[in-house]
């Protein structure tokens, strides 16, 4: 390249980089007026399943004064959702339910994941929610104490009831199962809450490990012998927790959050995570979601994503020892 035609790159360097600068400060104010029209919320889940998530929704769309809509997109423990998520536009507009299985789990336990749970950012967390160790009503086991001595007297000879191999409630009982020394117990796996309670109830399975059916205990259909809690939880002071039980390590905390595609602007989460936050303090929702069993979890962005990287480093070796691999 000659002088000359060097000298003409350099005079037009300037003209472009002003000619940048409209498109520059326009996407600048698009991220500080977030959000500026309808965002679409994936939900991993089936319509019907989402009380908790229809109600904060509706506040989120109140105080953005823009809709937050609902996009169902249930099937292969939240794998669908996920996917479409994380290969979704990182504008902040196309957002996610993110859960233990979707954001902890998941990678740990599919061989051939359709995406890169890292592949999202999170906008804050919603709630928490633990699991409980549940039998029927008229069980003879009154305590974990008495469950345990049972099993371990009967190898391979008491069953308990999940909703899948490799979710959250499957990995807090082989957990439970190890911690306790007990040799073996039968795991079965169910599609729904409705079918696994019902065999509970029915006296075809010994005990499950649950979140969502605590409700039937509080209805007087089950008993909940403990909640896999670090400390008691607020709506059931009575039920004590497996540390109280003799197993302090014996814990499972599920969340749900707010994520979106890795590469959404900072503007954008730190946005959304003052808007998730605003709405968890609201003492109307606060009293809804504690009536759901759900622990609302206002907090930086920051301390959402720390939880997520701690629940995944707890249960890899689990997950290892097990040796699970799903399809």
């Amino acid at each position: 390249m000659n002088s000359r035609s060097t000298a003409g790159v350099i005079a037009r360097r300037p003209f472009l980089c002003l000619s940048l600068a409209p498109l520059l400060a326009g996407s600048a104010l698009a991220q500080g007026n977030y959000p500026g029209k309808p965002v679409r919320f994936v939900i991993p889940f089936s319509a019907g399943s989402d009380q908790m998530m229809r109600l904060f929704l509706k506040s989120m769309s109140e105080r953005a004064s823009q809709p937050f809509v609902v996009d169902y997109k249930p099937g292969a423990a939240t794998n669908i959702g996920a996917a479409y998520v994380a290969q979704s536009a990182p504008d902040g507009y196309t957002l996610f339910l993110g859960t233990m299985a979707s954001n902890a789990l998941n990678k740990l336990t599919y061989k051939n994941l359709s995406y890169d749970s890292d592949a999202f950012t999170t906008g804050g967390m919603i709630g928490i929610i633990p699991s409980y160790l549940l039998v029927r009503a008229d069980s003879p086991f009154q305590s974990v104490k008495d469950l345990v001595q049972a099993a371990r007297q009967k190898p391979a000879g008491l069953s308990y009831g999940t909703h899948g191999i490799g979710g959250p409630n499957h990995l807090v009982g082989e957990l439970f199962r190890a911690r306790a020394g007990i040799k073996d117990l039968v795991h079965v796996a169910y599609r729904g809450l409705s079918e696994s309670s019902v065999d509970l109830i029915g006296g075809r399975i010994d005990f499950m490990w649950d979140a969502g059916a605590i409700t039937l205990a509080q209805q007087g259909k089950l008993r909940a012998l403990a909640v896999a809690h670090s400390e008691r939880w607020p709506t059931l002071p009575n039920v004590p927790t497996m540390a109280e039980a003799g197993y302090p390590d014996v814990t499972i905390t599920s969340f749900y959050m707010v994520t979106a595609p890795a590469g959404t602007p900072a503007s954008v989460l730190d946005k959304l995570n003052e808007l998730v936050n605003a709405v968890l303090v609201e003492p109307e929702f606060r009293t809804r979601m504690l009536e759901l069993n759900i622990l609302p979890k206002p907090g930086t962005r920051q301390e959402a994503a720390t939880f997520v990287r701690q629940q995944t480093a707890k249960w890899a070796p689990i997950v290892k020892s097990l040796n699970l691999s799903l399809d």
